[in-house]
């Protein structure tokens, strides 16, 4: 595996993002290495959403599209409904959480804020309870990645919070500026001087921690690539403007990336400087500027100076505690540049004039596997100096000053890789993880207990979702570091593991009654279940390294074969899925060095696949291909078509409408480029459809249920759904580059939802989004005029089928004498919604139509060879 260092000289200029998955796994699934995929990772995330113009992701853009948007859904007519979401969590499974604040005008420590790395703000006022519920502040804010908090030391009702993740884990969301509220938390604005709205603007796009000293001044440490704000940055006005006071590019500092801010008791402010990612000479260092010395103007450029404590081999990021009940004591934690563990602590009782080194707690690392440049935290006992926290793994304590440790957390009591620590007292301590929250009541015990405090912080990073066919409140979602989860209740839900690790895109078997079900963790790991998702076993027998790092998959429900995305040129396809699962990798010549980014069965045909192709490289544009026989090694490309009109770009989705398989919609997932495209021939060629969209990612893209409503009565039939950087968007009619495109309504947050699944049975949509759980809606869908059955107007083909009747529930199918060898049935309802799919051998059939509604139905019968039959029955 390669270092770090290589791959963002990879990257450059863009942002790094480096894989991070917990240890919490069922038993069944295989080990999966803490910084497995590295360059997986990176070519993943960097690649969908780079501007290829600049090869930068330019999040700062969302300032004017979440602007845009605010427009758009205030210009909607008065009266005329729209989609209202529903939150269904999870109210148990939290999400990374790097910053924890007690609001101190609470005495009793009820009142709390807590910021989500891509959900944004939270706050309860019942934190000690246990019944704690959270509520988001605002869903709505233009940068929902919130990584530090402050509250202001004499007028509480100050509060400040940065944005923006800085510590190369891959789905690490860059920030743009600093919110500041004055009513306690009520309402936020991001201060101006802190934003980027141009180019060349000047931005805070990693803010690591904030800070404020006894003058009232504030401080930022920040970790950017490029531009000025860079280092540590202090403000004598409440953050209106700011001065820089360490890092580079000051003279005499080698690195302008800052982590770790403290300010003792008595004054004394302290900063740590170099992070992972830099040249193996820039080591870390550890900065202060004492108040004894400087008085007010501590703080201030060229007061600063070196206390880093000597060590033989260079450091990168680096965790200083300050003990509140004696700030000359300080504790010191280290990442090891070559195993990334913290091997020593450092200790000080004169404020940094000298170090001593103890032994390092086990709970931080995790042997070869250390991610401590990702979770790496402490914190003091306020009343006692000799008692120290610290997180990184597991979370650790020692109760003399560093000398013995004892590990008081294992997963799953307490979720793994730990980014934040708030003691309220000498008993109580409150822990930010990537599972969201835990509270200990009895820390100042040897073997202290923890509670999970996550009811209502919905803030879980989802990358995919599936639906059951029939259980109405079944899904499956995956989600970042915590596995995929079972929902199986009405409302919001306490989800159960389906299996660990990072949870990816999974499949619901929608023709089999749901009995065969499908997770996946990173590239081609999956776990399969045929007991409908009481039990997953891991798929050994087809597991490899190869595709994206959350590999992009479809189930062909009528053959029980998964399609999934492989090295560039190739695909992977995986059969006999209820038994001994078998892989074959099948290599594409008209896929070049493009790799699959996207993979969808045909509506109609099974074996049809279509794919969204995407370049490893700058030179050359996006392409959606169809292939017949994909269930073979020799498929036919029956069709390709370029995406676009920038190389580069990358394919986030691609749809096929079921009643016109000439209709096939693609989208891109890169900023500045036009991102929705339609075809109307099948995929040969493309044509753009972007119309009034902002420039933002789009994740998903699918067509709507012929008969579908997104604004009341007069808001027309039918149209394109969109998952995006910015929540859920819908058009009713598509007009090329005039198509309009609305917000999708009430309910959903800005958050970014990464996938969007419909079932036709009650008109249900989920939102998989990342960063705020699911949302369902119920599509209002009327009947269309005539029936949308998909089938030209053409005459039934002669002794196909001798004759159709429903009785008893059951649809009977009788057949003709033709040589057809396999048919496929699909029943629509008069509103053109696909019911139901099968296919099989042509031969008498009966279909179970018992859980369908009384009515008028469509039946399509399709053999292979082009035979085709179309009548309309009534049940």
């Amino acid at each position: 595996m390669k270092r770090i260092e290589i791959a963002i000289a990879f990257v450059f200029s863009t942002v790094i993002l480096i894989s991070c998955k917990n240890d919490n796994k069922v038993e069944s699934i295989i080990s999966e290495p803490e910084m497995n995929g590295v360059e997986q990772a990176i070519q993943q995330e960097i690649f969908m959403t780079r501007d290829p113009h600049t090869n930068t992701v330019p999040v700062e853009r969302l300032h004017v599209a979440n602007a845009y948007m605010k427009m758009v859904q205030q210009a909607r007519l008065t009266g005329v409904a729209a989609l209202t979401w529903a939150e269904r969590g999870p109210n148990n499974v939290g999400g990374r959480t790097r910053s924890i604040m007690i609001d101190k005008r609470d005495a009793t420590g009820n009142t709390v804020f807590a910021g989500s790395v891509s959900g944004g703000l939270f706050k309860t006022t019942n934190f000690t309870s246990a019944s704690v519920v959270w509520a988001p502040v605002n869903d709505f804010l233009p940068n929902l990645a919130i990584t530090c908090m402050l509250q202001d030391r004499s007028n509480g009702s100050i509060m400040y919070a940065g944005t923006g993740e800085g510590w190369f884990n891959i789905d690490a969301a860059r920030g743009n500026g600093i919110y500041k509220s004055t009513d306690g938390g009520t309402t936020w604005n991001v201060l101006a001087s802190t934003i980027k709205t141009t180019p060349a603007d000047s931005t805070f796009e990693y803010v690591q921690d904030l800070g404020q000293d006894s003058s009232g001044n504030l401080y930022a440490s920040l970790r950017n690539l490029i531009g000025a704000s860079r280092g540590v940055k202090r403000s004598g006005n409440g953050g209106t403007s700011w001065v820089q006071v360490l890092g580079a590019p000051l003279p005499g500092f080698n690195t302008g990336r800052a982590g770790d801010l403290e300010v003792a008791s008595n004054g004394d402010v302290y900063a740590t400087l170099g992070l992972t990612g830099e040249a193996i000479t820039n080591k870390s260092v550890v900065m202060k500027s004492s108040f004894a010395t400087h008085g007010a103007n501590a703080g201030n450029e060229n007061t600063w100076i070196e206390i880093t404590p000597v060590r033989g081999l260079p450091t990168r990021r680096s965790e200083l505690a300050v003990a509140k009940s004696d700030p000359q004591r300080l504790y010191l934690l280290m990442q090891d540049s070559a195993t990334d563990q913290v091997i020593g602590t450092y200790r000080s009782f004169n404020g940094g004039a000298s170090w001593d080194s103890v032994a390092s707690a086990p709970a931080l690392n995790n042997g070869v596997n250390s991610q401590t440049w990702y979770n790496l935290i402490a914190a003091v006992d306020p009343n006692n100096a000799d008692i120290l926290v610290v997180g990184g793994l597991h979370l650790g304590k020692s109760t003399d000053a560093g000398v013995t440790w004892a590990t008081i957390s294992t997963s799953p009591s307490v979720h793994v890789d730990q980014h934040a620590l708030i003691f309220d007292g000498s008993s109580k301590l409150i822990a930010g993880n990537d599972g969201g929250i835990a509270y200990s009541t009895d820390i100042n015990t040897a073997s202290p207990t923890f509670t999970n405090k996550n009811n209502g912080f919905n803030c879980t990073q989802y990358y995919g979702v599936d639906l059951h066919p029939t259980t109405t409140n079944y899904f499956l979602a995956g989600a970042q570091d915590n596995g995929t989860q079972k929902f199986t209740s009405a409302g919001i839900n306490t989800t159960t593991n389906a299996s660990g690790g990072d949870g990816g895109w999974p499949h619901i078997d929608q023709n089999n009654g749901g009995n065969l079900q499908i997770t996946s963790n990173t590239a081609n790991r999956y776990n399969i279940s045929v007991n409908g998702g009481a039990s997953f076993s891991f798929a050994s027998t087809v597991f490899n390294d190869r595709g994206q790092f959350i590999n992009p998959t479809d189930l062909d429900d009528q053959n029980d074969i998964l399609y999934c995305g492989d090295d560039p040129g190739k695909y992977f396809f995986i059969t006999n899925l209820a038994g001994v699962p078998f892989g074959t990798q099948v290599t594409v010549g008209a896929f070049g060095s493009r790799e699959v980014t996207f993979v969808k069965v045909d509506p109609v045909t099974p074996t049809t696949v279509w794919m969204g192709l995407s370049p490893n490289v700058g030179t050359i544009r996006p392409m959606v291909v169809k292939l017949t026989s994909a269930n073979s090694a020799t498929p036919v490309l029956v069709s390709q078509g370029l995406v676009g009109t920038v190389n580069g770009a990358a394919i986030s989705s691609v749809d096929i409408d079921p009643t016109n398989t000439n209709h096939v919609i693609a989208t891109l997932s890169n900023y500045g480029v036009t991102s929705v495209w339609e075809s109307t021939d099948g995929g040969a060629t493309f044509n753009s459809i972007e119309g009034n969209l902002p420039d933002m990612p789009i994740w998903w893209g699918m067509f709507a249920p012929a008969g579908a409503q997104f604004n009341g009565a007069t808001g027309g039939n039918g149209g394109i759904i969109l998952g995006t950087e910015l929540g859920a968007w819908t058009t009713s009619v598509i007009n090329g580059t005039s198509t309009q495109w609305a917000t999708s309504g009430s309910g959903l947050p800005n958050a970014r939802v990464y996938m969007l699944k419909y079932r036709s049975a009650d008109n249900v949509l989920v939102a998989a989004t990342h960063g705020r759980g699911l949302f369902t809606t119920t599509l209002t869908v009327v009947p269309v005029t005539p029936p949308p059955t998909g089938v030209p107007n053409i005459p039934n083909t002669k002794d196909f089928i001798k004759y159709i009747s429903v009785e008893n529930n059951q649809l009977q199918v009788v057949v003709g004498k033709l040589q057809t060898q396999t048919m496929t049935m699909q029943l629509f309802d008069m509103n053109g919604r696909l019911m139901m799919q099968r296919r099989q051998r042509y031969e008498n059939t009966v279909l179970d139509v018992s859980r369908y509604q009384s009515g008028s139905y469509i039946l399509k019968v399709m053999g292979d060879k082009n035979e085709r039959f179309v009548r309309q029955v009534v049940k």
